[in-house]
């Protein structure tokens, strides 16, 4: 009986950091909020000149800034009545970190599965006549 355990490698999340991670992943669980974090990649770009990019309401375009806002993705600085939209890219460098460890970790445990199964392999071809 094969019998496999996965253990989580690394340290463990604090509080704020999987606050963090939270509120990013919500964040960028939405199309259009990922379109935006594109667009804004590429650099800053006032309210109206984002709002041209997008099939969608003002106000919807709105409330998807703002939900990046709130995830700490976009940070907004206002020129008297038009606002300037940045990218802030600490929460994706979060993300980043937080996905290459748990890939590691998948596949240190991968790893391990595969050295279990060729053994059992060599196990039962030794033991044919």
């Amino acid at each position: 009986m094969l019998t496999l355990t996965i253990r989580a490698n690394g340290p463990r999340l604090d509080a704020m950091t999987t606050a963090t991670l939270d509120r990013a992943f919500e964040a960028l669980s939405n199309r259009y909020r990922r379109s935006i974090v594109e667009c804004l990649a590429r650099g800053p770009l006032t309210t109206p000149e984002l709002g041209r990019q997008f099939p969608i309401s003002k106000q919807a375009l709105s409330r998807h800034v703002h939900v990046l806002e709130e995830a700490g993705l976009v940070g907004r600085q206002p020129h008297g009545r038009v606002h300037e939209l940045r990218l802030n890219t600490e929460p994706l460098d979060d993300l980043v970190e937080w996905t290459t460890r748990r890939k590691a970790a998948w596949e240190a445990s991968l790893d391990r599965l595969d050295e279990v199964l060729k053994q059992q392999v060599q196990q039962s071809t030794e033991g044919r006549p």
